[in-house]
């Protein structure tokens, strides 16, 4: 009886061994299955945290880029409008200072002598009103032999400089004002401007 009871025990051990070493299996096989989602859920999250990453540096890298060469247009159009107001303060400054009243007189003395063939022709010159009195001073000993009436000098507040001169039948017109001149040599010298910073 000693010897069934000690068999008895003995199975009960050994079964008891045999259930404890399947469970603790099967416990360290889901540990081992957990373990395993838990390192590639992580490793999942990682490589999607890396590929934001990426994309948000991507995103930034080309936002400062675009930011970078907006501010380089931005300067290019700054400097060309800059260098374009002060070509046209220099090109109105020097205009002023060629156009004195003896210029003036002489480029009406020429376009009547070479386009007004009737000595009876009403001649009209307008020009800045600083420069009225002496430019038709100047006028009337210029145009003697050449017109029987002296031109009309009409002083215009709208010139700052130089002088329109045309006729009274309207068949002739010549714009030298300092805006038509500074116009014109402006508009020559913008191109080159132009030129330099690629645009046509």
């Amino acid at each position: 009886m000693a010897d069934e009871l000690q068999s008895l025990l003995e199975k009960i051990n050994a079964e008891g061994v045999k259930k404890a070493e399947a469970e603790r299996a099967k416990i360290i096989s889901a540990a081992n299955s957990e373990a395993e989602r838990i390192v590639n859920a992580a490793k999942a999250e990682a490589e999607r945290i890396v590929g934001a990453a990426r994309t948000e540096s991507d995103a930034l890298r080309q936002r400062a880029e675009s930011a970078v060469k907006q501010a380089a247009r931005d300067t290019l159009l700054e400097l060309k409008a800059e260098l374009e107001t002060r070509l046209n303060n220099a090109v109105n400054g020097a205009t002023a200072q060629a156009l004195d009243t003896a210029l003036m007189a002489e480029i009406v003395k020429a376009l009547v002598a070479k386009f007004v063939s009737d000595p009876d022709a009403e001649v009209t010159v307008r020009c800045a009103v600083k420069e009225r009195d002496a430019l038709d001073a100047a006028l009337k000993n210029a145009l003697a032999d050449s017109l029987t009436k002296a031109p009309k000098v009409l002083a215009d507040p709208a010139l700052a400089g130089g002088l329109e001169l045309g006729t009274a039948n309207g068949q002739l017109y010549f714009d030298f004002s300092l805006e038509a001149i500074g116009g014109v040599v402006g508009a020559y010298a913008g191109e080159h401007i132009a030129a330099l910073f690629g645009n046509k």
